[in-house]
């Protein structure tokens, strides 16, 4: 595996919680990359080690042993302090909660991150990222003002207007209406085409999967299967089997 050249990964990534009789594996000597430019889903039963795979790569976690990589920074060397800046500079988030700041507008809510950071943000970019997710009429309102649909909008132009390395999208569609999910997932699928971002998203949903690139199927803390090019008949026949097995 090529970590130099992939917009994250791991290496042996192994992540035990408890110990003696209550010890859980979570994940199993996991190695994975996820190239620059590519929309990769992650699925599998609960328990299989899906979101704990997400939150080690984006640096919420960190392994018992094996390494993770974020480009090319190993983040097992670093400090609290330098996980934290990461996060704010190479990783945006999209949480099924929204997670937005109810006291904030939309476009304070967008470059929240980068005020954070005190960084100005890259104005052409902000203007192209609002104009894609339709909340230009919509920037002066805030979360309470807006529908579930417009705060998840609000919640992927935050994750895309830094231009990070990754992003890490865990359920996103999770709360939406059908219509809305899909309305976010193609403008997902957008951003890898047009502006070349790189997404990892974990869902137990087989039509959100099927925008993805390639799926990846994990079960007790290991990589069981891969598609690529998916659809959703391919997803479906692949979690039967991993059923059945």
């Amino acid at each position: 595996m090529t970590v130099a050249v992939a917009a994250a990964g791991t290496v042996k990534a192994r992540k035990v919680y408890g110990s003696g009789d209550t010890e859980v594996v979570a994940l199993d000597d996991v190695d994975v990359s996820f190239d620059q430019g590519q929309f990769t889903a992650i699925m599998g039963p609960s328990g299989s080690g899906k979101s704990t795979l997400m939150h080690v790569l984006a640096g919420l976690d960190r392994l018992t042993s094996g390494q993770v990589f974020v480009g090319e920074t190993n983040l097992s060397e670093l400090s609290e302090k330098d996980l934290t800046l990461l996060r704010r500079t190479k990783i945006g988030f999209v949480f099924q909660a929204f997670n937005l700041v109810p006291t904030l507008t939309a476009i304070e809510n967008i470059t929240l991150p980068l005020d954070l950071g005190r960084s100005a943000p890259d104005q052409a970019l902000l203007d192209e990222v609002v104009q894609a997710v339709g909340l230009a009429d919509r920037l002066s309102h805030k979360p309470n003002e807006l529908s579930g649909g417009q705060q998840q909008r609000v919640a992927v132009a935050r994750a895309l207007a830094s231009r990070p390395d990754v992003v890490f999208a865990d359920e996103p569609t999770g709360n939406l209406d059908s219509q809305t999910g899909a309305e976010i997932l193609a403008f997902m699928r957008r951003a890898v085409n047009e502006f070349g971002q790189t997404i990892v998203m974990v869902t137990h949903d087989a039509v959100a999967a099927a925008y993805a690139d390639r799926v990846l199927f994990l079960a007790d803390g290991r990589i069981v299967n891969e598609l690529h090019d998916p659809n959703v008949d391919t997803i479906l026949a692949t979690l039967r089997e991993a059923t059945r097995g």
